[in-house]
Formats: structure tokens, C-alpha cells, sequence
């Protein structure tokens, strides 16, 4: 990052329509959201229409029986709940961080020295992640790591209701699930920000894929109840 472009805090210097942005935008975060669903949903009942046998008729029928189609929706809501509280600080991150800012963007806190000296806080110095060798390695793995458990309560909830209904499909989808978790530890770990971006997208695919499997499962288990 060159000097002209950073603050005299060390932080990348934003312009003024940079700083406008960087605020949630609510119907936007829905829309990209509601596009993963559907395009999740949609694979979703492709493999339900693959993966069917007796044994899903009758997780069906069990599941017709005790109503538990508000059970599987459930899973999803926490699902979605996770998903946008992971959402919400990006658009204040934009107001931090460039996208071309590389691996700054591994911070998911900046903090700032305290001085009797200084006491204005947008000129104080600013703490963060060491970026360079095994320590810049090191943070960006423990990083991805920290995302993963972020978004776990919802793969978690929603491959368990899926897997009772689909197993096999389930199956898939947690093997990508976990090749895209890996890919984007090591990718982040090794060659640092924008690496991790193909185990993100195989992750966050099976996961929208997991959930779809769980709407499908509830929409039937409902039309079963019927």
C-alpha cells in the first residue's frame, strides 16, 4: 500500500463517497441473501429428486405424523439469522478498508494506542494483524478458522434435519462443505487475502445447498400433513 494512500494512522485513506457507503443496507443484504436461497434451493431439490428412496418416504411420513415441518423451517430461519449477522459489519467494513486493501482485511478489529500525547482518535495509531511471515500465516489461518465458527450453529442445525430426510445428498454436500472450509483456510494461510475466495463460494454453496434440502424436506413433510 503506497503512503499516498493511507491516513497519517497508518489506516487506507477513504474517499467521501466511500464513507457514504459504508452503512447496512438492509434490502440489499435480503436480496443477495434471498438469491443464495433460491439458488441453493433450486440444486437442492435437484439432488432430493436424485437421492429419493423408501427410507425418505417414510422420514417423511414420520415427520407428517409428529408436524414437524415448523421444526425443519426453524432450522432454516437460524440458518438465515446466522448468515445475515455475519453480513451486517461488511458495510461498515467498507468505510475501514478498501477491497483492494489485501490482506488488512484479515482484521476483524482495528484498535488504537492510547497517548496523553494524542488524543485524537482518527490520528492515533492504529493495531493490527501482523501480515508478513509464519505470523502473517498464522493470523489469517486462526481468521479463517474464526469464520468457520461463526457460521457453524447453522450448518450444523440444518445438516442434521437435512441428513434425517436426505442422507446421501446431505452426505455431498457436507464433503464440499468441508473440501471449501480447507481450501479457504489454506488459501487465506498461504497466499493471504482474495485466495481464500474458491473455498468460500464451494462452502457457502453447500451450505445454501444443505438449507434448500431442509425446505424441500419441510415443504413435503407439510403437504404430507395435509
Amino acid at each position: 500500500m503506497s503512503s499516498s494512500a493511507v491516513k497519517s494512522d497508518g489506516m487506507p485513506l477513504m474517499t467521501p463517497e466511500e464513507l457514504a457507503s459504508s452503512k447496512p443496507q438492509p434490502m440489499k443484504t435480503l436480496t443477495m441473501m434471498g438469491a443464495a436461497t433460491a439458488i441453493g434451493t433450486s440444486i437442492a431439490f435437484g439432488l432430493s429428486f436424485f437421492t429419493t428412496s423408501p427410507a425418505t418416504e417414510r422420514a417423511i411420513s414420520v415427520a407428517a405424523e409428529y408436524n414437524l415441518a415448523p421444526l425443519f423451517l426453524s432450522g432454516v430461519v437460524l440458518a438465515k439469522a446466522v448468515a445475515w449477522v455475519n453480513f451486517y459489519p461488511l458495510a461498515y467494513k467498507s468505510g475501514v478498508m478498501k477491497r483492494k486493501s489485501g490482506n488488512l482485511r484479515a482484521n476483524m478489529h482495528v484498535y488504537k494506542v492510547l497517548s496523553s500525547e494524542n488524543e485524537d482518535e482518527s490520528k492515533a495509531a492504529k493495531v493490527v494483524l501482523c501480515e508478513d511471515g509464519n505470523e502473517g500465516k498464522y493470523n489469517r489461518a486462526n481468521r479463517s478458522l474464526t469464520h468457520m465458527t461463526e457460521t457453524i450453529a447453522g450448518q450444523v442445525i440444518t445438516t442434521l434435519l437435512a441428513g434425517v430426510v436426505y442422507p446421501t445428498a446431505t452426505l455431498v454436500c457436507t464433503i464440499g462443505w468441508a473440501t471449501g472450509r480447507i481450501m479457504h483456510q489454506c488459501g487465506y494461510a498461504e497466499k493471504g487475502y482474495g485466495s481464500h475466495g474458491t473455498g468460500f463460494a464451494l462452502s457457502t454453496l453447500a451450505s445454501e445447498v444443505v438449507s434448500g434440502l431442509v425446505l424441500v424436506a419441510a415443504a413435503k413433510t407439510a403437504m404430507a400433513t395435509e
